[in-house]
This record gives structure tokens, C-alpha cells and sequence, in this order.
């Protein structure tokens, strides 16, 4: 795993500690952010995904890391085992709507 380091407000913080420990809901702050960060790009990229969704890679050009991102996605087989596949999608950007 790689190390980031980001800048949060206090009321953050103070709701993260909320739910961390041994009575909260997770173990620690990191996997309070992991979990968090997981469920935003599961949400993020299925919106994506709608517009946007790359199958078979083999035959784009223009791929690259700054264009598409692989997501891991685990599910369990038929012996209970964890297995791990990747989606692949491609990075679009949002429009800047101004009302």
C-alpha cells in the first residue's frame, strides 16, 4: 500500500474518531478512509461505467494510466473462495454545468 497524506477539516476528524476503536465500526481512521474511498469509486466509475465502460483492452490505442483505471473487484466462488478480477474503465470528465 502507498502512504497519502491529505488535509482534512477538524469536524471530520472528529466524526472519524466517532467510529473508530473498539466500540466503533471500524479498527482504525486507515480503514475508516479505505472503506470510504472503495465505496466512493465503486459508485463514481458505475456511473461511468454507464457512459463509458472498456472491455477488452487489446485493441485501444490510447491507453494509458492518465485515461483508464483498473478497480479491483472481489467476489467469492462457488468453494467460498475470494477471487479477484479487475474492471477497467475509462476516466471521463465531468462537465462544468453553471446554473
Amino acid at each position: 500500500m502507498k502512504i497519502v497524506t491529505v488535509n482534512v477539516p477538524e469536524s471530520y476528524i472528529d466524526a472519524i474518531n466517532k467510529l473508530i476503536g473498539e466500540n466503533g465500526l471500524y479498527p482504525s481512521r486507515s480503514e475508516l478512509i479505505r472503506c470510504a474511498v472503495r465505496q466512493f469509486l465503486i459508485r463514481e466509475l458505475s456511473a461511468a461505467n454507464k457512459m463509458a465502460k472498456i472491455g477488452d483492452l487489446s485493441n485501444l490505442d490510447d491507453f494509458d494510466d492518465e485515461n483508464f483505471v483498473r478497480v479491483p473487484n472481489t467476489s467469492i466462488n462457488e468453494n467460498s473462495e475470494p477471487i479477484q478480477t479487475f474492471k477497467t474503465y475509462k476516466i471521463v470528465k465531468r462537465l462544468d454545468i453553471k446554473s
